[in-house]
């Protein structure tokens, strides 16, 4: 009698434990969708900031990259742009995206110098003959081993943007060789590997915020400084600049860049979405530097700037003036590595 009761009272308890599973797992599921509902409700603001005119290649590529970004996460990721330096210059919006009250900057390549010292790769004189050679590149090993290093500091990259190649303006005299430079107070970028360059051929190297560049032009601060089309005729540097020497002399990149943490936030399907967009824009970006250069050039010819040009003569005297740069770099930190992996990529 009493073995009967004990048998129907486990019948009982295992009744009662089949009946409570299969609850137990629908309020899993419930709970489970909800949360992921929660997710795909959720909207992700990302500012970004950045130091040139909307109407730049590069402007106009942070704004390609918030509509098409915006429409295809249905408005789950929104981007606020604060274009020309309305943040502050790329030093001071590179630290705020470490610190986190800024998400994303496509910053000028030796802005970055200051914590991912391997950025100087792209001070060094003549590096790269094309933008097809730069693009291969970094598109290439080169990015590949870039991206590392920015990771490292809490950084994600997004892809590589281009300025063009760099030229020369002055407001002194023509600059038809090397030579013509010697004395030139010439502004460069916060690079310490540019402050070299320039100080090899006796023309000054100072470092100026791009935001400070007109007025240090208008004032004679400094004498000129260097380059491409796009910010020479966006920032009108011809009105207190006579001339400019077509160089072609430095490649000027930049490196779309995103704060990791905030990378690390977003749901997966974002995160995906946020680099496709961005392979994207990179390409479009590049395509209409291309197609904006002629057009620049013209305005700036237009503007009644004297304009002369580097031939092959002049960039190898340009070149072997400055190979102490090459020298300094060779012995900094993956200096070697990095110029063997760009061998690859030019002729």
């Amino acid at each position: 009698m009493k073995l009967t009761k004990m048998k129907k009272s486990i019948l009982a308890i295992v009744l009662m434990i089949v009946m409570i599973l299969p609850l137990a797992a629908c309020g899993n599921k419930d709970a489970s969708s909800e949360n992921s509902g929660t997710q795909k409700d959720e909207i992700y603001e990302l500012k970004f900031a950045h130091v040139v005119r909307p109407t730049t290649p590069k402007g106009a590529a942070a704004e390609e990259f918030k509509k098409i970004i915006e429409e295809r996460s249905e408005g789950r990721i929104k981007v606020t742009i604060y274009p020309d330096s309305q943040m502050g210059a790329d030093q001071e919006i590179n630290e705020q995206i470490l610190s986190g009250t800024l998400d994303m900057n496509a910053p000028f390549f030796s802005t970055l110098t200051s914590f991912v010292e391997e950025f100087e790769l792209f001070d060094l004189p003549y590096l790269f003959n094309s933008s097809e050679e730069a693009y291969a590149a970094l598109e290439g090993e080169v990015g590949q081993k870039l991206n590392s290093y920015l990771e490292e500091k809490g950084l994600v990259s997004l892809g590589y943007w281009t300025g063009g190649f760099k030229q020369l303006t002055n407001s002194s005299r023509p600059i038809k060789s090397v030579a013509d430079l010697d004395g030139l107070k010439i502004r460069v970028s916060q690079s310490p590997l540019l402050v070299s360059q320039f100080r090899a051929i006796n023309a000054g190297g100072i470092s100026v915020p791009f935001s400070d560049l007109y007025s240090a032009l208008q004032t004679k601060t400094v004498d000129g400084q260097e380059n491409p089309f796009a910010n020479i005729a966006s920032k009108k540097f011809y009105e207190v600049q006579d001339y400019m020497t077509i160089s072609n002399h430095g490649f000027m990149g930049y490196a779309f860049i995103m704060s990791k943490k905030k990378f690390d936030s977003m749901p997966e399907d974002l995160q995906e979405l946020t680099k496709e967009v961005a392979r994207e824009v990179m390409k479009w970006e590049w395509d209409k530097t291309a197609q904006k250069d002629a057009e620049y050039l013209q305005e700036i010819k237009d503007a009644g700037m004297i304009i002369d040009e580097f031939g092959e003569k002049e960039k190898t005297e340009f070149k072997e003036a400055t190979k102490a740069t090459y020298d300094e770099f060779l012995n900094k930190p993956n200096g070697e590595e990095l110029l063997n992996l760009v061998k690859k990529y030019t002729k």
